[in-house]
Parts: structure tokens; C-alpha cells; sequence
């Protein structure tokens, strides 16, 4: 999350790119440091995780997400600045439905990055920095228009935080629809072959 003024886009973005690509690097091997619903439920229905497994992991971004917004809006209060960065569609730029398109090709993309650069290991010790400059780049290009949330829990966060709903709901749906679509491109489209299992060393740990 952020309260920064809009216009210092560059900061906006690079701010949460930059916090992600550090948390992969310093724990990705324990628990792949996804901070994202929507990217848990893609590893799951590509088959790289397990549902069991994945439920303690939803609880606590979920719980997270929640709980920043709940800080930042006890240490702002009442005049947090940009609604703690609820993500809300700017209404003279696009519609709803056109933010919720946004909202689920960016999640889709940030999916994608993840299933190809982390689990399947073809960026090897840059998968972090892929996916970090990824959510970047997703804010630098639509965040003016959507808020760029492309995570429910990011979205669900500054929204209990400010006690406002607006498009909260629909964001979510969007960015889960985003990430399964990527999840059934990368398990039935691209089906990684036997002899790429056997060439590509395992860098981390399984995803759950």
C-alpha cells in the first residue's frame, strides 16, 4: 500500500516492485513469498500446489492485506491521505467494466511471470526481479485508472482500513479470473515436457 500523491506515479510503482522482488529473494525458498490470493489459487489450478496446503497460505495474505489497512488507517485516521490507496476506478478514464479488464489482464500477466520465471525456473535468481518490476510495471500503466491492485488482498486491505466497499468486490473477482486464466494457459496450453522437468534444476522449495 501507499499514500503518496498520485502524479509520483515512478515511486508509486517501484515502491511495492521493489518491496516484492525483496521478500521473494529473502524468503522465497520457504514459502515462495506470493503475498497474493490470486497467484495461490493460479498455483494451485496449474497444478503446482495443493489446495490443502494453499488454505493457511489464503487465511494469511488475506489477514495481512487486512491488517496493514487497519494500521495505516489507526496511524492516519480519519484524513488518510488517498483513501490509503483504496483502489477505485477513475471514472473519467475508463468504466468499471473497463478497470475490471484491466485489473485481470495485469493479475494475469503478474500469474504468468510467476508459474514461468519461479516454478518452472527459466529466470533461474532473477525470478524475483521479474516478478517485482512486473507488479511495477502493471501500476506504471494502468495504476492512474484502477489503483493497479492486481492482489485481493491489497485490494481488501485499505478497503476495511477506510470502511469503503467501492468496486472492492468486483476488483477481486477480476484479479482471480486473471490469475486462473494464466494457471490454465500455463497446465494445458504450455504443458511443460519430461525432458524440461529433468533439465531445469529445482531452485526452491515446492510452491506449498
Amino acid at each position: 500500500m501507499t499514500v503518496l500523491d498520485p502524479p509520483n506515479i515512478a515511486a508509486i510503482a517501484l515502491a511495492p516492485g521493489f518491496v516484492i522482488m525483496a521478500f521473494a529473494y529473502a524468503f522465497g525458498n520457504e514459502s515462495n513469498s506470493y503475498l497474493n490470493p490470486a497467484l495461490t489459487l493460479g498455483v494451485v489450478l496449474a497444478g503446482e500446489g495443493k489446495i490443502a496446503a494453499a488454505i493457511p497460505v489464503f487465511i494469511a495474505q488475506f489477514a495481512g492485506g487486512i491488517c496493514g489497512g487497519l494500521t495505516l488507517s489507526a496511524i492516519y485516521g480519519a484524513g488518510a491521505p488517498h483513501r490509503l490507496g483504496m483502489t477505485t476506478v477513475t471514472g473519467s478514464l475508463t468504466s468499471l467494466n473497463g478497470a475490471l479488464v484491466l485489473e485481470a489482464i495485469g493479475t494475469f500477466f503478474l500469474m504468468t511471470i510467476v508459474l514461468n520465471t519461479a516454478l518452472r525456473g527459466t529466470a533461474g535468481k532473477f525470478a524475483p526481479f521479474a516478478i517485482g518490476m512486473t507488479v511495477a510495471f502493471c501500476i506504471m500503466s494502468f495504476g492512474a485508472v484502477t489503483g493497479a491492485s492486481i492482489n485481493p488482498a491489497r485490494t481488501l486491505g485499505p478497503a476495511i482500513g477506510v470502511g469503503r466497499f467501492t468496486d472492492a468486490v468486483p476488483y477481486m473477482i477480476a484479479q482471480f479470473v486473471g490469475a486462473a486464466i494464466a494457471a490454465i494457459f500455463y497446465r494445458f496450453v504450455f504443458p511443460r515436457s519430461i525432458g524440461d522437468e529433468e533439465d531445469i534444476p529445482d531452485e526452491g522449495a515446492p510452491a506449498f
